[in-house]
């Protein structure tokens, strides 16, 4: 899942999404995103492995929800619901990602918005 977390934080380091993998430790500046996956247990013999990288995005001011959603539609054309995202790792690993689905989430603080975006990650190893 290495190469997987690499490749995910190059590609939205391209399109210009701040994002870092767990926590945020830098500086404070909005919006920002945090990442995350879950795994599945195999369900195919093809070696195919699924996983949900779930991304957590944060934003304050008065433009917060319009900012969040601006940085969701850049991860929803990188990301594609259809085509995704297709590379071949330097493993020899592919990996397909595809935007799945997004909303929002209560913080319970004034002035901060919250989004989640569910990824799609597909993976086949070398063995």
């Amino acid at each position: 899942m290495e190469e997987v977390l690499a490749f995910m934080d190059t590609e939205l380091e391209k399109v210009g999404v701040p994002y870092e993998f767990l926590e945020w430790t830098q500086p404070v500046t909005y919006p920002y995103f945090v990442g995350e996956y879950n795994e599945f247990e195999p369900t195919v013999e093809s070696g195919e492995q699924e996983k949900t990288f779930i991304l957590t995005g944060f934003c304050r001011g008065q433009d917060a929800r319009l900012n969040l959603e601006r940085m969701r539609g850049k991860i929803e054309r990188e990301f594609h619901p259809v085509t995704g995202k297709i590379a071949t790792l330097n493993s020899g690993s592919v990996v397909a990602i595809f935007y799945s689905t997004a909303f929002y989430v209560p913080t319970g603080e004034e002035e901060l918005y919250k989004i989640q975006i569910n990824l799609s990650v597909k993976l086949w190893k070398v063995v």
